[in-house]
């Protein structure tokens, strides 16, 4: 198997809107050590991907640091290794600049996708967050000799989304047969696209060709939606844990299902397989203080735990002094919750400081948010 990574790191900067102000999608911390980039980056270098590149559009100095030379993934290396790539122009890309389509992306990094030389290449969000091999996505494109393979995952009933997303149907053979939008169940399309998917190289040159010929702007809508039936284009319908992060309440309902769905995490953060890699800090154990409580949470080190913490996130250097309660709540990196404070169902981005005895509340359905660097 010859195979490159392409990891698109900024579409739905619009529905995450509230985390983005000053950081990529891909940079959005999530599970208490982790980036949304990692879970993606960690399914390509587990299945042998060694040869990564990062779209990025702009605010991407965390993702940057965050990712250094790619060491901690097994990436600095002098032949393929990880690339971030921003927007550029060439005379025949005059009006690329920022992208809101995979397609505006990949049409500013025609000339790399050109010259690989891997006979495929895999493409993926960061918002879809999964454990998955990657190794049996290639090999059933390769065995149904597909130009496109849509990673899926069978639609639940209730399903809901901020946007409209891909919905597809397939025979039993996992050919394609339609694809429509919708940001809810469609019985008839029962597949829900994942925004993972595998392409021959060679396809995906002759479609950035004809985009450029033609001015499309969308895959998806432009190339995807006319006549799936007719073309060779396969799914891989994936039946585990998946975590939709397309919005902001996407992120605080699946960053709080960790902590009450076990099963999920240790699918998603404990296989020793496939294990997610990131960034290494050298930093000291979380304390304990006496007195403390801490009750079905996820606590990352350099944490100073005085109060009462409950199904909650915690990044690192998060201090939650005597007598606060923290409650269904995911802190940032650096948060500060002071003495008899009381939090629930609160999101604090990096640095909040919370004084002493103050109350704030939201809900399950109303996320309380608060901005970096503020104090409250």
């Amino acid at each position: 198997m010859r195979a490159a990574g392409i990891i698109f790191s900024n579409l739905n900067d619009n529905t995450l809107s509230r985390l983005t102000s000053s950081r990529t999608v891909a940079a959005i911390p999530f599970a208490c050590r982790y980036n949304l980039v990692d879970f993606a980056l960690s399914n390509m270098v587990n299945s042998g991907i060694t040869d990564v590149n990062i779209i990025a559009n702009y605010n991407f100095r965390s993702l940057a640091e965050h990712l250094g030379s790619g060491k901690d993934w097994d990436l600095a290396r002098r032949s393929g290794g990880i690339r971030l790539i921003s927007p550029y122009q060439t005379s025949g890309t005059a009006q690329i600049s920022m992208y809101s389509h995979h397609l505006e992306a990949l049409k500013s990094m025609y000339e790399y996708i050109n010259e690989c030389k891997e006979d495929t290449i895999v493409l993926s969000d960061c918002t879809d967050i999964c454990n998955i091999d990657l190794k049996a996505v290639i090999a059933s494109h390769l065995e149904y000799g597909a130009d496109v393979t849509f990673v899926t995952k069978p639609c639940e009933e209730d399903f809901t989304a901020k946007t409209p997303v891909m919905m597809l149907s397939a025979d039993a053979d996992n050919h394609v047969r339609e694809i429509a939008f919708s940001a809810k169940y469609l019985p008839s399309k029962p597949e829900r696209f994942i925004s993972l998917y595998v392409m021959k190289t060679n396809y995906l040159i002759n479609l950035l060709s004809d985009a450029f010929a033609y001015n499309y702007t969308s895959m998806s809508r432009d190339v995807f939606l006319h006549h799936p039936e007719s073309k060779k284009f396969y799914i891989y319908s994936y039946g585990g844990y998946v975590a939709p992060v397309s919005s902001f309440l996407d992120y605080y309902k699946h960053s709080i299902e960790l902590t009450e769905k076990p099963e999920g995490m240790r699918e998603l953060l404990l296989n020793r397989q496939r294990p997610v890699l990131t960034r290494v800090h050298n930093s000291a154990p979380t304390v304990y203080k006496d007195g403390a409580t801490v009750k079905s949470s996820l606590i990352a080190d350099d944490c100073l735990i005085e109060g009462r913490v409950e199904n909650s996130v915690l990044f690192r250097g998060v201090k939650v002094a005597r007598g606060a309660v923290v409650r269904n709540c995911v802190l940032f990196a650096g948060t500060e919750v002071g003495e008899n404070a009381n939090l629930h169902c609160v999101v604090a981005d990096r640095d909040v400081k919370v004084t002493e005895s103050c109350v704030l509340s939201g809900s399950r359905q109303l996320p309380f948010y608060i901005p970096r660097d503020r104090t409250v």
